[in-house]
Order: structure tokens, then sequence, then C-alpha cells
């Protein structure tokens, strides 16, 4: 007995001590990861600490919000810092210590001599198969590297004449070298020399060594099955411009000319002066060239002629030519066709086919003049595709075909209304079929009803999306947001069709699918904002509302208008962003947008977010914002 009294009281004696060790407060930090690095002077630092703790970074104390919350805008020094937080609550300490590396590179010293070898370009290999047929600019590489400034510079091209470089900057040198057409030679090397102030000589390979051939151009083909829905615009399967720019988004079959290769991507020649990279990966590239498409007469699927009448509608104005790079001068186009006034059609979509002789010759189809223009612009037609008359369709006011170059042909279709609704483009057979979905019917007394919205509660899974200071990450805030818009939606009529209803992994383009298989009138994706590194988030705060094409504007500013209404503590924001590059906006089959709710980064944003009554109040505006686009459109017929 004696011994288990002792044993008790030695427990007792501990149990103070346990609950002072489980008492130092926990310093959380969702944001910079410990071991991040970052080519700037300043990170955001941000987490939290139990509510009513005190904290210091460095041994300097720093403001903490009354639920713990801390964002800080915390300067670097080159190379490592090892933040310290201490945490201090009713006598307790916690600590966390966080590394952050600054990459800066420190310049090269002007003496002794030095050429940084691993900053050497070209990078890749590089090769020409037909340098006659490209344009200057499509022939020029630019060899650079980074040495001791001051210095004297030049480069040899397969062991050729000394070229000079320019010091562009302290300590870097430069030159475009533009290959002659007639050049000839396999795998030579591009060697760069630096003579520096003190007299000393050094000199190192490029990476990439440079090929040209003559053997001339190459078919190159997107392979079948590699293209997943009809507007999706997948990021895998792009071509982009040589600056790295997206310029076309293939489909199953579409042909290129390839005439050359830059690493792992090779270059296609959509005409004249026009290259593309396009990732060597995505094509079955044969050796003989693409034979030209035949351009046939066009045709519309799904409409009903008009009755000719005594007068035509005034013309529109003249279509103005898309500039084309080193493209010669086109001859005259061809007079546009006017169209009768529209008539009555049968439901379904308008569908504009255009034969091509088989060929499936690369395209664009982009909105134009706030959406009540589809231009269509084809690569690699031989022959023109005529219209006939009259080409009738109440969404059309007028067609027209131009040749804008040596292999360039547009062809434009005017429409009656905004196309605020849904198009796609893609082969069918020997032909191009461009569709365009009709305005839906509205009920005036209840607009929504009928409608098939798609909401996507942005991340999920083993995506946490944006960091989460008060330990709930974005993935947590997005998800009750939707949820509850998706309510309120449904109960004006819409039929509501959410991408994830739980904490699911999806990918980006499974997003897409759901709403293209839907048949979906309106894609809204929904987030939260923060900033990258290298931006101060004081005063970055407030609605931001993404798209791509034009008929996604009016819904995009409708929801904008309900968050600045509902939430104006948010901050104005910087309200629409149209023309974006993202996954969730580039698909074209219904108007799509994003919605980057508040910042994460800033404060009062985040606790709007993470508040109950906040996250009510973003579900309102979100589906306000919806229905008044509908209700506005009811307004406009």
């Amino acid at each position: 007995m004696p011994l288990r009294r002792a044993a008790l009281t030695l427990a007792l004696l501990a149990a103070p001590a346990l609950a002072v060790a489980r008492a130092a407060p926990e310093v959380f930090v969702a944001y910079p990861p410990d071991g991040h690095r970052v080519a700037y002077d300043h990170v955001i630092l941000e987490g939290s600490v139990p509510a009513g703790a005190s904290l210091k970074v460095g041994g300097q104390a720093v403001p903490v919000g009354p639920d713990g919350l801390f964002m800080l805008w915390w300067p670097l020094r080159p190379g490592t810092n090892d933040l310290r937080l201490t945490s201090t609550q009713g006598g307790q300490t916690g600590t966390r210590i966080v590394r952050v590396i600054r990459t800066a590179a420190a310049p090269l010293p002007a003496t002794p001599t030095r050429l940084d070898r691993q900053s050497v370009t070209p990078r890749v290999p590089l090769e020409f198969w037909d340098a006659a047929g490209d344009a200057p600019d499509e022939r020029t590489v630019t060899v650079s590297f980074r040495g001791s400034p001051g210095g004297r510079a030049a480069f040899r091209v397969a062991g050729g004449a000394p070229l000079p470089l320019r010091e562009v900057s302290a300590g870097q040198y430069e030159a475009a070298y533009v290959l002659p057409p007639s050049a000839r030679f396999e795998q030579a090397p591009i060697t760069v020399t630096l003579t520096g102030r003190d007299g000393k000589v050094v000199s190192a390979p490029a990476p990439g060594r440079l090929s040209s051939t003559g053997s001339g151009p190459r078919s190159g083909t997107q392979r079948p099955g590699t293209v997943r829905g009809l507007g999706l615009n997948d990021a895998g399967n792009v071509a982009t411009t040589q600056d790295g720019e997206p310029f076309l988004y293939p489909r199953d079959g579409m042909t290129f000319a390839v005439v050359g290769r830059q690493g792992e991507d090779v270059r296609a020649r959509l005409a004249p002066g026009v290259s593309v990279l396009i990732t060597a990966s995505q094509l079955d590239v044969t050796p003989a060239p693409p034979l030209p498409g035949q351009g046939g007469t066009v045709t519309l699927e799904g409409t009903t002629p008009a009755a000719p009448l005594p007068t035509a509608p005034a013309p529109l104005p003249a279509i103005p030519p898309v500039p084309v790079a080193a493209v010669p001068a086109a001859p005259e186009a061809a007079p546009p066709v006017p169209l009768p006034p529209p008539v009555p059609a049968p439901g379904g979509d308008l569908r504009v086919r255009v034969p091509l002789g088989g060929a499936r010759v690369p395209f664009t189809v982009t909105q134009e003049q706030g959406g009540r223009r589809l231009a269509l612009t084809l690569y690699g037609l031989g022959t023109l595709p005529t219209l006939p008359a009259p080409l009738t369709d109440p969404l059309l006011a007028r067609a027209e075909v131009q040749l804008l170059g040596l292999g360039v042909t547009r062809l434009t279709l005017d429409l009656t209304a905004p196309q605020a609704w849904g198009f796609t483009a893609g082969y069918d057979g020997g032909d191009l079929l461009l569709t365009v979905r009709r305005p839906p019917a509205l009920d005036p007394a209840r607009p929504l009803t009928g409608r098939v919205i798609v909401l996507d509660a942005g991340h999920g899974g083993t995506q946490f999306g944006g960091a989460g200071s008060l330990r709930v990450p974005e993935k947590d805030l997005t998800l009750p947001i939707a949820r509850r818009a998706a309510e309120l939606l449904r109960a004006q009529g819409a039929e509501v069709v959410l991408t994830r209803d739980s904490d699911v992994t999806l990918g980006l383009y499974e997003r897409d699918l759901t709403a293209e298989a839907a048949r979906a009138d309106l894609l809204v994706s929904i987030h939260a904002n923060a900033l990258p590194d290298g931006r101060d988030p004081r005063s970055i705060r407030g609605p931001e509302v993404y798209f791509t094409h034009p008929q996604a504007q009016a819904p995009a500013a409708a929801i904008l208008a309900g968050l600045r209404r509902l939430l104006p503590d948010l901050g104005p924001g910087a309200g629409l962003k149209p023309g974006a590059n993202l996954a969730l906006t580039r698909p074209t089959t219904q108007p799509s947008l994003l919605i980057e709710t508040a910042y994460l980064t800033d404060p009062q944003n985040l606790r709007a977010l993470m508040d109950p009554a906040g996250r009510e109040r973003f579900a309102q505006a979100i589906a306000a914002g919806i229905a008044d686009f509908y209700g506005a459109q009811v307004a406009a017929r």
C-alpha cells in the first residue's frame, strides 16, 4: 500500500508538468513550406497561433489577430533564412523554425575572368529541315551566356568565323544568329568565348547543337484518341507560338507541315512566316509533306431556308483582315454574300459544314466584336470554300470568305445577336463542322427553369488549393459555397450539377467533361485567390472573375456585380479578367468562367471565407448573379 501511495503521489506531481507541456501554444505555418526556395527579397509568411497568443519572428514582435491569424510580408537576405517563430500564451512558449532560401544569383566577378557554363544557350538541339522556306525570324537562334562583366565575347557555329556577342546587361552576353537558308550541317557545335579584363580567355560549348539538313517538310498528324471532348482546349495538346503563347488547340487527325525540331518540340509551318511549336510526342511524323486541302461549298444544317424577299438587309461594315506575320499580299477578297432576313428555324444547333477535300488542315475559331462574329481561320487550303446564295438562318446576318494570304483562309459569320451559348469545331469525315448553340427558350416568369448549371468547387481530395492560414484549406472553403449556391439555384428551377459533392480528387478536364456531358448552359468554377511569390499581399484583396471567350463576359459581369453588392467589405477587387488561359475557362461548349471569390492572403477576405455567414453571402451572390444574367436575357428579347 505505501508503495502504491508513493506511485500515485508521483503521478499527481507529474500531472501539472504534463498539462503544461500540452498547453504550449502551437505555431502553425501555412506558407511557406519548410525549405522553400524563392528568388525574391520578401516572402509571404502566414499562419496562425492559438487565439490570444502572441508571436515573435526572430525575436521581433509581430501583429496577430484576435483569432490568432498572422500574415506578414517578411524580408529575406540572400541565401538561407532560418525564421524562428515563437508563440507565448499563459506563460508557456511554442516554437517553430521555417527555412526559406533566397536564390538570388550572385554576379560573377570582373576578375579573374569566369564563364557560367550552365547558362550557355541554346540549351536544346535545333533542327531545320527546310530553312529555305523559313522567314528570317524563324531561322534566328539566340546565343547567350553569363560571365564576368566588361569583357569581349564571341561565338562560332560549326567551327566557322567568330561572330560577336553584345553585353546586354552587366555580365549577360547575347547575339541573334540568323541561319543562312543554304546552310547544310548536322549536329554542328556552337561555342562561346569570353576575353576578360585581365586578358584571360575562357570558352564553353552550348548544350544544344544545330542542324540544317534541307530534307524538306514532313507531315505531323495529331494522334487518334489524344484529344478529349469537343471544346475542352486541353493544354496538353496545344500548339504555341515560338514565344510559348497558345496559338491553337489541335483536334484528332489535324495534320501539319512539320519543318524542324527544338528539343522535345517540333516546329510546324502553318503558312509562310507563321510557325508553331508542338510537343513531338502528340504527333505521328511521316516523311512526305501534307497535301493541301480543297475547300468546297459551305452548307448549313439544322436550319429552314427563307423565302426570297424584295429587299436585303443593309450590309454590315467590312470585316478587317487578321494580320498574319510575313504573309504575302493576298488577292482581293471575294464579295460578301448578303443574307435574307431571319426566319423561324427548328430547334437544335446551327451546324456550318465546310468541305475540306478530306484534308484535316489546322484551324482556329475565335469570337470577335463581343461575340457577334465567329471567325474560322483555316491554314493549308489550296482552294477557297465557296458560299451559296442564299445561306439563311435566323442566327446569321452575313457570311464572308476571305483569302488573307498564301494558305490562310478566313470564314466569318456575323450573327444577329451575340453568341452567348456555346460553340465547337471539329472534323466530320472529310469536312470541318462548326456548331453554334442557339439561344435557349426562357420562361419570363422563371428564367432559370430548365437551365443546366454546372458548379465546380475548386480543388478537393489531395488537391488542397491555397494555404489555409486558419487551418482550413481552400478545398474546404469552396465546397460549402458551391453546395449552398446549388440549393439556391435549384429553388429557382435550375438543374444544377456539382462536379464534386464531397472531398474527392478530380482532374481539371474531368470537371470540363462533366459540363460537356451534361450539355451545360453555364460552367462556374469557384475558388479562393492567393498571391504568388514576389507579390506584396498588402492592399490586394477582393473578387476577380476570369473568362476566356466573349460569350462568358455577361454572366461573369453579373456574378461580379453580385459579389460586390452582397460583400462590399471584401473590397472591389481587380474585377473581370478576360482572355484568361485557364483549363476551366477555355472550354467553348458553354460559357465557362472561374470565380476567385476573395484573397486567402488578405486577413479580412480570409475571415469572410472562414465565417459560415460569410460563405452564405458568397453563395447568395453567386446564385443572384446567375439569376440576374438569365433575367437580363429575358428582358432583352
